[in-house]
């Protein structure tokens, strides 16, 4: 049968014996008591390895000869070991009365071989062909005996290349059943601890993924789970249920080596604002050997049996530096503080105490590092609670705190939120009203004049407006009055009855000025009057906000307006100069009649009109006679008085729809639409008369007498094109000239 699946049956056999005792104890109780006994006297060691037969046994375990022996009180390091590994113990088994002894050691440095009557009754570890053997760990042995066993000689083969060699803790002889109940009781106390501190490491764990204090509770964790397995490792009920030493002592050195670590980092946290330089210093070096060793060990480098010592003299030389904020914390440290270095301090002892015992130091007894490592978990999760507690107080206060100013926050924000909601849409209807402005702005600067403008504004100004109420007046300068050309009203609003059709430039105040409304005067630039006032825009102001408007005083409102009748006033402003600059372009400037630039532009449209409709066309040239002589004998001034005199008899004489232009010099030109020759004679006749016998002054000085000479051409009556009527009217105007002045000429 292999090892492993003996072993197996062997763990098996001690649930069920322990299971049997636990169920049967009080039974078993009542009919005999156990009896266990010390096996502390008698020991005998022997140095080296006994030789073995050619049956595979001891020489040793053969020999009653004691002078090679020597006695020992208890076997462990005998003197004189040196470079030694293996020794030999022997010693004689007490009387007693027993039904199924067993013999019970706590542990063993390294491996063990037990011999007796010469037979090897149980093995722990592989012994080479040398005598050696490897580390595989430190289990409590539970060795069989035979019930006649008082009184035998008992050998011990032992190989260690650890510190120690040799048995260590308890070596008792007792019942079966009494081993296994006291292991199973004295593992519930480990098994309870244990699983207190690991429930503490997980309720912290998921404590800490919900509290902003993670870095509290993960310590907390760390170290309980820690402290847990360093416990439930040295729980001797293990064995019986997994039996693998190497697997509970790896466990047991991990969990050991995170201890300090833990530890500092808790310290680290807790004893704030107190800060001691070399804390993070020992918890970054315990890490490291932590790792170091493990994987050293792991890896066959170094046996993890020779990992502890040199574990156990840095850990008691930090657990020494770590006593010392002691005192500072005495002196100005907080209560919590307080309490959580007096646990510490009390765990620090129960731990030197252990590695005391470890290392025989002092006298072996088992020391309660389980109640040690659990009343410093404890204590960390009552000052870390107590700490939690007082922490959620403030914050509710500071909730509530925040709360109340995030309301504040909240109520500001909604109506800034409204205010750039409303902001917005005014944005908006301004971009809209903009767009409309510049679309009545483009059509006013496209029309032919200010009088088309104007209608083009009082069919464009209500969209404009809306949704203000109001009404549009133009101002009627000769009679002084202000004319209403168009209203639109809100039939909502409290103007429902249309306004004042017509209100005098007196009481335009009196009747159209009111808090209620806006009275916007429409003004542009005339070059010749200065500034003037087209109209004047009557609006109802919004008593409630509008469409955006972020207050119901109308300000974005007015502004808009405003801005609208500041740009028509300009466009108004640049119709009336063009049309001042036609004006000058095509009139005369001494007579005030058109000049020849518009007779050529218009004759020519006229003629074509004429041509096309047949309609009648006549053209009259006169020529001031003598003229020349005239400026020579009283001088150009007195000259540019005739002319313009001559010029308003011509504007009296003839139609408004007749052209009256200055030729050039003296020379003046009439084109007289759908006007036949008759006609047109009869005013060049009354327009010679009217000369004739008109008085002309100059400074108050009588000026001689003055003549004109005419001539006419007329189409259709004359043979010839209309486009030639002005060269054939000069013709006429030439003859007339020739035949003695001061007379009516027609072209034949």
């Amino acid at each position: 049968m292999s090892p492993g699946r003996a072993r197996q049956r062997a763990t098996v056999r001690y649930l069920f014996a322990a299971l049997l005792t636990l169920i049967c104890w009080p039974q078993w109780q009542s009919c005999w008591a156990g009896v266990e006994i010390e096996v502390d006297q008698g020991w005998e060691y022997r140095w080296g390895d006994s030789p073995f037969t050619a049956d595979g046994e001891p020489v040793w375990a053969q020999e009653e000869a004691s002078d090679q022996w020597s006695s020992i009180v208890f076997p462990s390091n005998p003197p004189g070991r040196g470079s030694q590994t293996n020794v030999w113990y022997r010693v004689i088994l007490p009387d007693g009365d027993w039904r199924d002894p067993v013999l019970y050691i706590f542990s063993v440095d390294l491996i063990v071989e037990v011999y007796l009557d010469g037979r090897k009754i149980y093995q722990f570890g592989h012994f080479d062909q040398a005598g050696k053997g490897r580390f595989e760990g430190w289990p409590w042995h539970m060795i069989p005996l035979p019930v006649d066993c008082s009184g035998k000689r008992l050998y011990f083969r032992i190989y260690s290349d650890y510190q120690d060699i040799g048995l260590w803790g308890q070596i008792r002889i007792m019942e079966r059943v009494d081993l296994l109940q006291e292991i199973v009781r004295n593992s519930i106390e480990r098994l309870v601890t244990s699983g207190i501190s690991i429930l503490i490491a997980f309720l912290s764990l998921i404590f800490g993924l919900f509290n902003r204090e993670r870095g509290n509770f993960g310590s907390i964790a760390l170290f309980a789970l820690a402290s847990g397995c360093m416990v439930l490792s040295g729980s001797q009920l293990n064995l019986l249920l997994f039996d693998r030493p190497l697997f509970w002592d790896y466990m047991g050195a991990i969990s050991y080596y995170t201890v300090p670590v833990a530890m500092v980092i808790l310290l680290e946290r807790w004893l704030k604002p107190i800060r001691v330089p070399w804390m993070g210093l020992i918890w970054r070096f315990h890490l490291l050997y932590l790792v170091g060793a493990v994987g050293l060990s792991l890896a066959g480098v170094v046996s993890l049996a020779d990992t502890y010592p040199i574990f156990d003299g840095c850990f008691a030389i930090s657990l020494t530096l770590l006593l010392i904020p002691a005192v500072q914390i005495a002196a100005r440290g907080s209560s919590d503080q307080k309490a959580l270095l007096a646990a510490y301090a009390v765990l620090s002892l129960l731990l030197l105490l252990d590695m005391a015992v470890a290392h025989s130091l002092v006298h072996w007894f088992q020391v309660p590092i389980a109640w040690g490592a659990l009343a410093f978990s404890l204590a960390v999760v009552i000052i870390s609670l107590r700490h939690y507690a007082r922490t959620q107080t403030a914050l509710r206060a500071m909730n509530v705190s925040l709360e109340q100013e995030v309301r504040k926050r909240t109520a500001a924000l909604a109506r800034l939120v409204r205010r750039e909601r409303q902001r917005a849409r005014m944005l908006g209807i301004e971009n809209k009203k903009r767009a409309e402005l510049e679309n009545i702005l483009t059509d006013l600067q496209n029309s032919g004049g200010v009088i088309e403008a104007n209608e083009i504004l009082i069919r464009c100004l209500p969209a404009l407006c809306r949704p203000l109420a109001g009404a549009y007046y133009q101002r009627d300068e000769p009679e002084g009055v202000y004319r209403l050309l168009d209203f639109w009203l809100d039939p909502s609003g409290p103007d429902r009855a249309p306004p004042p059709v017509s209100v005098s430039a007196t009481e335009v105040f009196r009747l159209l000025s009111d808090d209620n409304h806006w009275r916007l005067p429409l003004l542009y630039e005339d070059p010749r009057r200065g500034e003037c006032e087209l109209g004047m825009l009557w609006l109802r102001i919004p008593e409630a906000p509008i469409d955006g408007e972020l207050s119901g005083t109308g300000t974005s409102w007015r502004q808009l307006i405003d801005l609208g009748l500041e740009k028509i006033g300009l466009v108004f402003s640049q119709l009336s100069l063009h049309s001042e600059l036609r004006r000058l372009s095509y009139e005369d400037g001494l007579t005030g009649v058109k000049n020849r630039r518009f007779l050529d532009e218009v004759f020519s449209r006229e003629a074509a009109l004429a041509k096309r409709h047949g309609r009648a066309l006549s053209v009259i040239m006169c020529d001031v006679d003598h003229f020349k002589r005239f400026n020579d004998t009283y001088g150009h001034a007195a000259g540019d008085v005739v002319l313009k005199r001559v010029a308003g008899l011509l504007a009296s004489v003839f139609r408004q729809t007749d052209l009256i232009c200055r030729y050039g010099g003296e020379e003046f030109c009439v084109l007289m639409p759908g006007t036949q020759v008759e006609g047109c004679q009869q005013r060049a006749e009354d327009l010679r008369q009217r000369v004739e016998s008109e008085s002309f002054e100059y400074e108050g000085h009588a000026l001689g007498p003055l003549t004109i000479s005419v001539g006419i051409a007329a189409w259709p009556e004359m043979p010839i094109a209309p486009e030639s009527l002005i060269v054939f009217a000069d013709q006429a105007l030439y003859r007339a000239k020739q035949s003695g002045r001061n007379r009516v000429e027609i072209y034949h």
